[in-house]
């Protein structure tokens, strides 16, 4: 029993220290096994912080590359802007280049312009020059309109040509007891018309101082010659409308011989009050298709009767409110209405009365009133 118990307390020892033994095995495995756990979660942890890291770098890379693709796609826009651009600048440097030739021509065209404007205004003071000279040379062959005679009636000549010289031209010419007047229209005017007006005086001159003629042979005797220098076949038709008229001054004022002829303009003289016309043969001086001879009248006029020849510048000028001729009839009112003042202050009256309807209209035409006082 001794031995068992013995035995029993050996094999007992031996258990607990076979027990201790693996015990501490145990607990070395144990801590062996924390260890490696702990070394595991530590690994654990840095492969996730790497993955972590790899993720957050894969990330970037991500975000740079598209930030690197927006970057290359604004930089192909600009290039492409770039190149648009370039394209532009050529075109305008092109334009440039272009419009300055175009004002470097413009330029010379100007110095050129500049030039002939020039060399014209240096003709036109010429011409204006020898314009004025005409004029003086007009003025010159035409009568005073204030001539001055005791044996004359008095009388007033209203002259307004359009430009500086004029188509139209009054005449005047005195032999033995007779007095010759006209008022004249030439073709045109201007500077043809008033070559003309002295054409038409130095023939008149020359035919009154051959011998006493009646009007209507001396418009015979001026379309003769009119004809002959000018119109030759027929070709030219250059010519005049007279109204001329050849008034006995003697000392006699009462029943004074008036004798009157016209081409195409007429006669007015009041008598009595009354208006009264004489209407001029339907043909100028100058070619015409039927020519015959001028018919020629004869009237007896008191003191204080008047007389009236005229062009039609006076009745064709535009004007008024209704910008129309100022006319025949209108005219004729006119004269009767101003005939009871003196010559001077109707001849006044009647240039106020062509202002005021013209207005601010352009002169249409040259006038020519004479108005005679027996």
């Amino acid at each position: 029993m001794t031995i068992t118990v013995i035995c029993c307390l050996f094999t007992s020892g031996l258990i607990i220290a076979l027990f201790s033994i693996l015990l501490k095995k145990e607990k070395g495995i144990q801590k062996i096994i924390r260890e490696e756990l702990t070394l595991s979660e530590n690994k654990r942890k840095e492969l996730e912080e790497r993955i972590l890291e790899q993720s957050t770098i894969q990330t970037i890379s991500e975000k740079e590359l598209e930030e690197k693709r927006a970057f290359e796609e604004e930089n192909m826009k600009l290039l492409s802007e770039k190149e648009k651009l370039e394209v532009e600048k050529q075109k305008v440097d092109e334009k440039i280049k272009k419009l300055w030739n175009q004002s470097t021509a413009i330029h010379k065209e100007k110095e050129r312009i500049n030039e002939i404007k020039i060399e014209v205004e240096r003709k036109h003071k010429e011409v204006l020059d020898s314009i004025n000279y005409a004029k003086g040379i007009q003025v010159a062959m035409l009568k005073s309109d204030a001539q001055d005679s005791k044996h004359l009636p008095k009388h007033f000549v209203l002259f307004k040509p359009r430009d500086v010289v004029s188509g139209d031209f009054y005449w005047s010419y005195e032999a033995e007891n007779y007095w010759y007047v006209a008022s004249v229209d030439c073709t045109g005017h201007g500077v043809p018309g008033a070559f003309l007006t002295m054409l038409g005086c130095a023939f008149l001159n020359e035919i009154c101082s051959r011998s006493t003629l009646t009007p209507a042979q001396i418009l015979d005797q001026l379309r003769d010659k009119i004809i002959k220098e000018l119109s030759g076949n027929g070709s030219v038709k250059d010519g005049m409308d007279i109204s001329l008229c050849r008034i006995n001054i003697n000392n006699s004022k009462n029943n004074v011989e008036v004798q009157w002829a016209g081409a195409n303009n007429p006669l007015w003289y009041i008598q009595k009050g009354q208006v009264i016309e004489i209407k001029g043969d339907k043909q100028p001086i100058g070619y015409y298709e039927i020519i015959k001879p001028f018919t020629n009248y004869t009237i007896k006029l008191d003191e204080g009767d008047y007389l009236y020849l005229f062009t039609d510048g006076f009745a064709d000028q535009f004007g008024g409110p209704m910008d129309k001729k100022f006319k025949y009839k209108p005219m004729i009112e006119l004269i009767k209405k101003t005939a009871s003042v003196n010559m001077s202050e109707q001849k006044l009256k009647l240039n106020e009365a062509f202002e005021d309807w013209k207005g601010k209209h352009e002169q249409t035409d040259d006038v020519c009133i004479v108005g005679i006082r027996i």
